[in-house]
């Protein structure tokens, strides 16, 4: 009924025929109506007035039924409802005809006297008319009925709404000073930093994109979760429609950014209610989006993408969803394995740092079970020999930075086991950059090597498992100065053993052997 601004092609044709049916019955009636067939006009006179009843009461209870299917459809998705309502032309075209067949009858019914008067051709084409044009009227109540049912369907609300998500219509409702979104900026301070300022702002009575939020979070609240995906795969499809644009222009990311703000606060709710279900959703969303935008090499729109579902996850492990950390690492961890084979360094920094912030933030709120936290050690890891292999040395460097921190967390928090494990890590890629004569990045490995056994001294760190603890970074120390001996890279050497001397000094002082 309200799914377009356009008559439905059923319906056109529906008009079309009985127009030029009535047009030419009347012809035909009018040229060979016998004499015999002249009626009576007091029956003619009371079939016209039950005619007209009926139609009053007929238009009556479309009306009544257009009013309930609007309230019953905006309570279950949105109020904008009533805008489809408004702009469909079938409810206005369909109260038209009754309204029309109505004031005919009527004025046939006022001068029938006059009209048999002027001859039996005349008076019956009137009266067929009349009679032509009820049952026209009532045909129309068919399809206007199939159409009203079609309108309680979520696809056919969300597919109403989607029509208007033009580019025009949502850049006319960025305020000016919320357009200096730039997709050509790739600096990572610059992303994190300003990642607020740099979400569009529109005002909601402008925007088309909030009528279909509104839906996916009037059905995330019911539990519906097919009229959900719908929605969020109604998105997902339009923003990778951009992406295959050959040219990704400042305010195609301006409109996909905002696209993707939307679809981060509904996974941030769903988080908040614990609805893990719907936080897969959202997140499956988001990164199919990322990946397309790495596909397309859009490296700024994939960084909103991977922060998105960073965020998105922080929220989930606040509320301990394991089973929703684990996939976003996964998540995260594709598409930075993704982007550092395209040789992406920006959207592989992001995707490192993003799961160094969750792996701490998995420590801090489930100190019971840190395989989580592990995992995403272990992925920082895989992407950052992924990064030196393709030559990413900025992401290399995030990646190094990401494991030393939340090694140096887990030290502090009294997570040895967890810690051990993150020395390898670190460990490993120290080895891998002495092999790539990447040795500035594996200075930087080397101290945070040092820093977490510092760390573990000072935090008092349980006493059974701190020898071990130290005992593993002297040894993986050990082993990455073996390297650079190898190497010959002397700063290195240097740089390890007086990392090597502090620890030996801060074990004589806390007498640990």
């Amino acid at each position: 009924m309200f799914s377009s601004n356009k008559l439905p092609l059923a319906l056109t044709i529906y008009f079309g025929f009985f127009a030029v049916f009535i047009a030419f019955s009347s012809v035909i009636i009018y040229i060979f109506t016998p004499a015999f067939a002249y009626a009576q006009i007091d029956s003619v006179k009371f079939f016209l007035s039950s005619l007209i009843q009926s139609e009053a009461t007929v238009i009556a209870i479309v009306i009544t039924l257009s009013l309930v299917v609007i309230q019953l459809t905006a309570s279950t998705y949105s109020t904008r409802v009533i805008d489809i309502f408004k702009e469909s032309p079938i409810i206005w075209i369909t109260v038209g005809t009754y309204v029309s067949a109505i004031t005919y009858g009527l004025t046939i019914l006022k001068f029938i006297d006059l009209i048999a008067a002027n001859g039996i051709s005349n008076f019956e084409t009137s009266i067929w008319i009349a009679y032509l044009l009820a049952i026209f009227a009532f045909g129309a109540l068919i399809l206007y009925l199939i159409n009203a049912l079609d309108i309680m369907k979520s696809s056919t609300v969300i597919n109403s709404f989607a029509k208007r998500i033009t580019s025009e219509n949502i850049l006319s409702g960025v305020s000016e000073n919320e357009k200096i979104v730039d997709n050509d900026s790739t600096s990572l301070n610059y992303s994190y930093i300003y990642s607020d300022i740099l979400k569009p702002v529109i005002e909601i009575d402008a925007d088309p994109i909030q009528p279909i939020i509104d839906i996916i979070h009037s059905s995330m609240m019911k539990y519906d979760y097919g009229t959900m995906r719908y929605g969020l795969k109604v998105l997902e499809n339009y923003v990778v429609d951009i992406l295959k644009n050959n040219e990704f222009s400042k305010d195609e990311g301006i409109i996909t950014k905002h696209i993707l703000n939307h679809i981060e606060r509904v996974g941030k709710l769903a988080a908040s209610r614990d609805d893990e279900d719907s936080v897969e959703e959202v997140v499956t969303v988001i990164f199919m989006i990322g990946k397309s935008a790495v596909e397309h090499e859009i490296e700024n729109l994939a960084g909103e993408a991977v922060n998105s579902i960073k965020n998105i996850g922080r929220s989930a492990i606040k509320r301990e969803m394991e089973d929703v950390e684990m996939i976003i690492t996964d998540l995260i961890a594709e598409i930075g394995r993704n982007s550092a084979k395209r040789k992406l360094d920006f959207v592989t920094s992001v995707s490192v740092n993003s799961l160094g912030i969750i792996g701490k933030d998995s420590s801090k709120h489930a100190l019971q079970g840190l395989e989580e936290t592990v995992w995403m050690a272990g992925s920082i890891q895989e992407i950052g020999k992924l990064a030196i292999k393709y030559g990413l040395n900025q992401s290399v460097f995030y990646a190094v930075n990401s494991i030393g921190d939340m090694g140096k967390y887990t030290a502090r928090n009294d997570l040895p086991k967890t810690t051990i494990r993150i020395i390898n890590y670190l460990k490993e890629l120290g080895l891998t950059t002495l092999e790539e004569n990447l040795n500035e990045i594996t200075n930087n490995a080397v101290n945070y090597l040092g820093e977490i056994g510092r760390i573990a001294v000072w935090s008092e760190l349980n006493s059974t498992v701190l020898p071990k603890l130290l005992n593993q970074v002297n040894e993986s120390l050990q082993i990455i100065r073996d390297k650079a001996m190898e190497k010959k890279f002397t700063e290195t050497i240097s740089i390890i053993d007086s990392t090597l001397l502090r620890i030996k000094e801060l074990k004589e002082e806390q007498n640990i052997q």
